[in-house]
């Protein structure tokens, strides 16, 4: 029979595949010779829209008036 996880588990789940997501668009754009700087406002765009998603939608009462914005 497969566990379900508990709600704090899926959270630290989401929260560390964003991080990893991050870094590897840092890491691609930072590289010397990479022509890639001007994407550096939309990659923290991105992540901080991500992280902001991923921990408000723990929060069950701000759920539908956070996705009823996008």
């Amino acid at each position: 029979m497969i566990r379900k996880r508990g709600k704090l588990a899926r959270q630290l789940i989401i929260v560390g595949s964003a991080f990893g997501t991050s870094a590897n668009l840092v890491k691609s754009s930072a590289r010397p010779g990479s022509r890639r700087w001007w994407l550096t406002p939309l990659i923290i765009f991105l992540c901080l829209n991500g992280l902001l998603l991923a921990l408000v939608a723990g929060v069950e009462v701000l759920a539908p008036f956070v996705y009823a914005i996008f």
